[in-house]
């Protein structure tokens, strides 16, 4: 026989509850029902690019010194 550890919701005061502070919940629970959320524009795409952008700034410095030894 399993013994049952459930809480009683009416032992729990009020002071005692979790409440929810979260940024999504407060968004949820007061702004209007057609407000929409701004997503931020990121830089993700030219910070992934970074790695090219380097190599070929090397590259073309060895380019340039190969063709200055002529």
């Amino acid at each position: 026989m399993k013994e049952d550890y459930r809480v009683d919701p009416r032992k729990i005061h009020i002071d005692q509850r979790k409440k929810d502070t979260r940024r999504e919940a407060w968004d949820r629970d007061h702004m209007p029902a057609d407000w929409k959320k701004t997503v931020p524009k990121s830089n993700k795409q030219i910070s992934n690019a970074t790695p090219v952008f380097v190599f070929a700034f090397f590259y073309i410095c060895i380019l340039v010194m190969i063709s200055s030894l002529k």
